[in-house]
């Protein structure tokens, strides 16, 4: 019978009737024996009207993730990774990076100062990175094509060179998707400038000492529509993040472009330098997009965006958006105006300042 409901009706005609409640059984036992027979007569209808894959799907199971329920968060610290081979040249990590230690220098020891965000702990003095500030070199650029490979080349050793003298960056990726050390983990480059960040926990001003520097020969700009990353850079990013987020425990929230961070103190405004303001590859690289962070120069430090930048920088405004509501709802729960609450948050960017240029008065 083609029709399901002619179907049923023939089941319910043919099937014979049943004291599903046994009377020979005592009364503890009549309802699971109710509810074993009600299973079967089910399954034997699904599989009449529907065959057996009806039937097997009696057994609930949870449904698959939705658009609101992503399957597999990118996020988490990877497990083990570990160094494989080291070298004077070059070093091997069992998530297949591999890293040239031919531009390798030493600097000045890691060593800062990690603020409570709620100032109910004190300063605390680190030595290992909290985070990673992803740069673009802003240097000389070619088509990446293979007829300019010799040029290329010969660019991408100048830059080294030349970040290795100003010990730049602890990271340069070049356009090949080769990861160069610079300055050593374990010391500080001059990458960051005055800068700011914060997590859940924990504040930070000047990040040199505080996150690595890891940069890509490109050159960024806010309102670019054309990708500035290669997909071999792209690729070893991914591996790079991946290490060094395992071996400090680095946590996503904590690994940012240069936009997000770069504050000038002498007009209170972000984006000093504005480096990957748009179109970082945040999940390419195995993190969420953390463009969508409320900035925290400016939820706890009161600084503000030019609204030229906020008007060319794509990825950088939903986090200038984001804070600033924040801002104006803790200036209305102070009953202050939002300039009035700003200028108070401002002496929190202070009091940091001065703590990290004279460590010793912060203990």
């Amino acid at each position: 019978m083609s029709d399901p409901v002619k179907r049923l009706r023939f089941v319910q005609s043919v099937a014979p009737f049943t004291n599903i409640w046994g009377e020979r059984r005592g009364r503890h036992r009549r309802p699971l024996a109710a509810a074993a027979l009600l299973a079967g007569l089910v399954g034997a209808l699904l599989t009449f009207l529907y065959g057996d894959a009806a039937a097997r799907q009696v057994p609930s199971t949870p449904p698959p993730p939705t658009a609101a329920e992503p399957a597999v968060s990118p996020t988490p610290v990877a497990g083990d990774i570990w160094l494989v081979e080291h070298a004077a040249t070059a070093d091997s990590y069992s998530n297949g990076l591999q890293i040239d230690n031919t531009f390798a220098v030493s600097a000045e020891r890691r060593s800062y100062l990690a603020f409570s965000v709620k100032g109910d702990e004190p300063a605390a003095t680190r030595s290992d990175p909290a985070g990673i500030v992803f740069h673009g070199t802003e240097s000389q650029q070619l088509p990446f094509e293979a007829g300019h490979n010799d040029a290329l080349k010969k660019i991408g050793e100048s830059l080294l060179e030349y970040v290795q003298r100003r010990r730049s960056y602890n990271f340069v990726i070049d356009r090949f998707g080769r990861v160069h050390r610079i300055v050593m983990e374990s010391d500080t480059a001059e990458h960051a400038g005055y800068s700011a960040w914060a997590d859940e926990r924990w504040l930070y001003v000047n990040l040199n000492q505080s996150f690595l520097g890891v940069a890509f020969e490109a050159r960024t700009a806010p309102s670019s529509s054309e990708a500035v990353m290669t997909a071999a850079q792209t690729r070893s990013a991914a591996m790079l993040t991946e290490m060094l987020r395992a071996r400090y425990r680095i946590p996503a929230s904590d690994c940012v472009t240069h936009a997000q961070v770069s504050v000038n103190p002498s007009n209170m405004r972000i984006g000093y330098h504005v480096d990957w303001a748009s179109d970082f590859p945040f999940r390419e690289v195995g993190l969420p997009d953390n463009y969508g962070i409320p900035l925290p120069s400016i939820t706890l430090m009161g600084f503000e965006c030019d609204p030229a930048l906020r008007r060319t920088a794509r990825g950088l405004r939903s986090g200038v958006d984001a804070a600033e509501e924040i801002v104006n709802r803790q200036a209305a729960a102070a009953r202050q105006r939002p300039a009035k609450w700003r200028q108070s948050l401002r002496q929190t960017y202070r009091q940091r300042l001065a703590a990290v240029r004279h460590p010793a008065s912060a203990l």
